[in-house]
């Protein structure tokens, strides 16, 4: 059997419509039975044998002729339609086969009784063969449904225990040697006078590197974070997280100009990983700024059901080409907006909010969040303190 589906005897996108068809024909076999028996006025017609098969007959002409729209609507796979296709020729061959053969050990003298008694056994044989066709599909595709979800789960349990490891040596082993390459670089150009303007710039480099690898390596294991499947939103004060990220970056760099309107006290359904978020998009803004003075507005306005966060800044702006690719994944370094912006994206998509770049040109870029607030929802109590922060300017 396995062998003629494979060979396309009964195409798997066609079966619905040979079902409906073939019922519709047997039906209106049927009724041409009973209408050349009335016109003809044969005795037939009033025969409890042949009334008691035409009864017999229609369940299986309907459930026949149903089978062709239950297969398009149900949740079973086209693959299945083949082997069921062969259940009802298999059903309407055995069951013809067997009431031929009692025909012929009891000879019946009317042809027209002859006939009926063959289309009942094909609408017979046809109609189980097809019922227990639909039972093994269905057996088959839960079968099927559950060996996938074991092996699923046997997946996602691999890859935990995969991103466990990798986490392990990005914290223990890479991000240590960063941590020693930086301490000994900055060392060396700190305690080391005679040294010439070329190799000092080295120094510089090396340790401006060790930095950024710390830091995408620092990002890389917060992404390693957002895989956890235990993730529950909570309610976090946004005022606060982004204040502090503001602070912070106000102390990295004194000559920094910020503008901040937040009110106090705003929280959203998020996590404590939401101050990479502000962390990243400042950070940005920032870096990639070549203004004689760089500045940065930082708004947060409360809604009923979102709070919208947006950071601008007079930076250069972001070039046209790298518009489309702005949040995606980075595969390669020296792509400016990479990691950062990607692991912003992956966050806010975590939340439930959205991310997008609002405006860029010669005179600046301007982003905006939005995240659900905590009263939308709300799956925790707040779980920061009270803050306060208004015009910064520095």
């Amino acid at each position: 059997m396995q062998r003629l589906e494979n060979a396309g005897l009964i195409p798997e996108d066609r079966l619905p419509t040979y079902l409906t068809g073939f019922g519709a024909g047997l039906a209106l076999v049927l009724l041409a039975e009973v209408a050349f028996g009335v016109a003809v006025g044969s005795p037939l017609v009033t025969d409890g044998t042949f009334l008691v098969g035409v009864i017999t007959t229609i369940p299986f002409l309907v459930g026949i002729s149903y089978a062709g729209y239950w297969l398009r609507s149900s949740a079973l796979s086209p693959a299945r339609y083949p082997r069921i296709g062969w259940w009802c020729l298999s059903g309407l061959g055995a069951f013809l086969f067997v009431n031929a053969a009692l025909i012929a050990v009891d000879p019946i003298e009317s042809w027209v009784a002859i006939l009926s008694w063959l289309r009942w056994a094909v609408a017979f044989g046809a109609g189980t063969g097809l019922l227990i066709g639909c039972i093994e599909a269905r057996a088959i595709e839960r079968a099927l449904t559950a060996e996938r979800a074991v092996l699923r789960t046997e997946h996602v349990e691999q890859q935990r225990d995969y991103l466990d490891y990798l986490n392990g040596i990005l914290r223990h082993e890479v991000l240590n040697a960063a941590t020693i390459i930086n301490g000994y670089a900055s060392t060396v150009l700190e305690t080391e006078s005679g040294l010439c303007d070329r190799n000092r710039h080295r120094l510089e480099i090396v340790i401006d590197e060790s930095e950024e690898m710390s830091t995408v390596i620092d990002d890389v294991r917060v992404l390693l974070r957002t895989t956890e499947g235990s993730y529950q939103p909570e309610a976090v004060n946004a005022s606060r997280v982004l204040s502090d990220e503001l602070d912070k970056l106000s102390n990295r760099r004194p000559s920094l100009e910020v503008a901040a309107s937040i009110p106090d006290d705003v929280f959203v359904r998020a996590d404590d990983l939401l101050a990479r978020v502000f962390g990243n998009l400042l950070s940005n803004a920032v870096e990639h700024n070549d203004a004689a003075t760089p500045r940065i507005e930082v708004t947060l306005d409360p809604g009923p059901e979102t709070v919208r966060i947006e950071i601008a800044d007079n930076g250069p702006g972001i070039p046209n080409s790298k518009l489309d690719v702005l949040f995606d994944r980075v595969e390669s370094r020296g792509q400016t907006h990479g990691l950062g912006l990607y692991l912003v994206s992956q966050l806010v998509a975590r939340y439930g909010g959205t991310v997008d770049l609002v405006e860029t040109g010669p005179d600046g870029s301007r982003f905006a969040v939005e995240l659900p607030t905590a009263s939308s929802g709300r799956t925790a109590d707040p779980i920061e303190e009270s803050s306060t922060t208004a015009l910064v300017v520095t």
